[in-house]
């Protein structure tokens, strides 16, 4: 590959493909066309992006490139010279036949040859269909010149395509960008309201406390002024009973009334202050009340935002992970129990509690399958192993059911959910009580009715397990926080009983 062969390329615009027409360069040093540039900044964003490298500027900028405007029509004349030159040298040498030194006057179109006459009367060519040369340039020149509009016309479309294409995007990259900003200004909003609401209630609160504090000085006061007086009272008994029998016994009788008190019986009339503490006591409460209602609004909101935030997946369930009393439909949507398909002592024995398995107590079953399984569960084939995901579940009112995710625990051999190798995160119902399920426990729910659809929530990075009733958006029951030790998770189902299904 020669420089010239390398010239087109390298004085082509990137936008057109063709030699710069009116060459600019712009913020970052990359040169195009001003009318392709201009073009492409039509519609700008958020700023004047560089269509080759995608540097961002602020302000829009094209410096014309003179020098590069001559360089490029010298390129264009020495193109152009070496092109006609190189014909030139290639007509000379072809003008006579090198064989029979004749000049070449007539085309072979089979082979695609210039020919003397002899050599067209030659048994070689003389079956061939042969034309005068320029005719046959004239034919020739009429295809390409035909291909060559239509490669135009097809181009033309492209470039319009593109930059309809290129338009659509930047309407998008707005769009996205006002939500990004209704976005920021919406939570921007509830957080100055929270903070606003939160200064509010410390306040109260400060005045509260401050209450609290008057109400005690003035408790503390009034006590300490009491507790002086009878100090004093009590000193002046003291002395007159230490004063000699004589002495104590020449006072008055008025004297001595007046020492042992009313009725002569020395007792004081003790003057307890009232107490203000059962109104303080009512203040506390009912501010607390108030918290309560405010806990649980934002209790409800952050289950909202659980309940909506999420990206919605698919799950398709694995049959090859089944255990051998359920029946997985054949796209996977759906898994129910089948008794007819019970091999003889599989599965939990009537009576026993299906929510029992999964703890890893249960004895194995041998069955078809990947490994040993205690539950009659399913796995779901997408693994989760980052961000948040959810999937709605539609479950039938009868029988048993649970269904949550499964941990593959490292080391293991990747066999059904219900050995030891699994560990779950599950709620379920069975004979009309509902149970929040691990590997190790179960935890017996408050009473509610039995939703039709639940939401499984899954935060991968929080390790948050969350379950919803779907139709009323209410939460059921959230694990707290755990670790998947970057470990795949996966969707896990379990039914059982007749009529089960999810």
């Amino acid at each position: 590959r020669g420089p010239m062969d390398a010239l087109p390329g390298e004085a082509s615009c990137p936008i057109c493909l063709e030699y710069f027409r009116d060459p600019v360069s712009i913020h970052c040093g990359h040169h195009f066309c001003r009318s392709c540039i201009e073009r492409c900044w039509e519609w700008p964003t958020a700023g004047f992006v560089c269509p080759r490298c995608r540097d961002t500027a602020p302000e829009r900028s094209l410096r014309p490139s003179r020098e590069l405007a001559r360089v490029l029509e010298i390129a264009r004349r020495l193109s152009r010279g070496e092109a006609l030159g190189i014909g030139d040298e290639e007509e000379e040498r072809e003008e006579e036949c090198r064989r029979h030194r004749e000049p070449l006057e007539v085309f072979c179109k089979e082979d695609g040859a210039l020919l003397c006459a002899i050599c067209r009367e030659s048994r070689a060519h003389r079956a061939h269909t042969v034309l005068p040369v320029p005719e046959a340039a004239r034919e020739y020149k009429g295809q390409i010149q035909a291909q060559l509009q239509t490669l135009k016309d097809d181009r033309d479309k492209l470039l319009e395509f593109r930059e309809a294409e290129m338009r659509r995007n930047w309407e998008y990259l707005e769009k996205t960008e006002a939500e990004r900003q209704r976005i920021l200004s919406q939570f921007q909003g509830l957080r100055l309201s929270l903070e606003e609401h939160s200064r509010h209630l410390l306040a109260r609160l400060g005045d509260l406390e401050r209450d609290i504090g008057k109400v005690q000085e003035e408790n503390v006061t009034s006590l300490t002024k009491e507790i002086s007086r009878l100090d004093t009272r009590v000193q002046e008994l003291e002395e007159k009973c230490r004063q000699p029998a004589r002495t104590f016994l020449q006072v008055t009788r008025d004297s001595r009334m007046e020492l042992l008190g009313p009725a002569g019986l020395g007792k004081e009339n003790l003057q307890l202050p009232p107490s203000p503490l059962p109104e303080l006591e009512k203040k506390i409460r009912h501010f607390r009340e108030e918290n309560i209602l405010l806990e649980e609004t934002l209790r409800g909101f952050q289950d909202i935002l659980m309940f909506e935030l999420p990206e919605k997946m698919t799950v398709t369930l694995d049959p090859s992970t089944a255990h051998p009393q359920l029946l997985v439909a054949p796209d996977g949507s759906s898994v129910s129990w089948e008794s007819a398909r019970d091999p003889p002592g599989d599965g939990p024995e009537p009576g026993t509690d299906p929510l029992g398995a999964g703890t890893g107590t249960d004895p194995p079953v041998d069955g078809p399958g990947p490994g040993p399984s205690t539950d009659p569960s399913v796995l779901g084939r997408e693994g989760v192993t980052a961000g948040r995901r959810c999937w709605d579940v539609q479950v039938a009112p009868a029988g048993s059911w649970a269904l949550g995710v499964a941990r593959e625990t490292p080391g293991s051999g990747g066999e059904t959910p219900g050995s030891a190798e699994w560990e779950l995160w599950s709620m379920g119902l069975c004979q009309g009580q509902f149970w929040a399920l691990t590997s190790l426990e179960r935890i017996p729910l408050f009473p509610m009715r039995v939703p039709s659809s639940v939401r499984v929530a899954l935060d991968y990075e929080r390790g948050q397990v969350a379950f919803f009733d779907a139709d009323k958006r209410s939460l059921i029951f959230a694990f707290p926080a755990a670790s998947f030790k970057g470990q795949s998770v996966h969707p896990w189902f379990l039914v059982w009983g007749e009529g089960s299904r999810i």
